[in-house]
């Protein structure tokens, strides 16, 4: 689809979606903290698993 070149065109396409039964503007989904905590969990123990490693080998 073509995008609109006149803001008639978009208003066109947009009640022509309402009446359908889609929201064009569907509300934005809030981010999750839990992907970030689960992340940064994970670079911890990676990080600790490499100066772990280096300490070992230098003693």
């Amino acid at each position: 689809m073509s995008q609109p070149e006149t803001i008639e065109e978009e208003l066109a396409i947009i009640a022509e979606a309402l009446e359908a039964g889609i929201d064009p503007f569907p509300p934005k989904k809030e981010e999750s903290g839990r992907l970030r905590a689960t992340l940064g969990w994970f670079m911890i123990i990676i990080i600790f698993s490499w100066v772990s490693q280096l300490l070992y080998r230098s003693v």
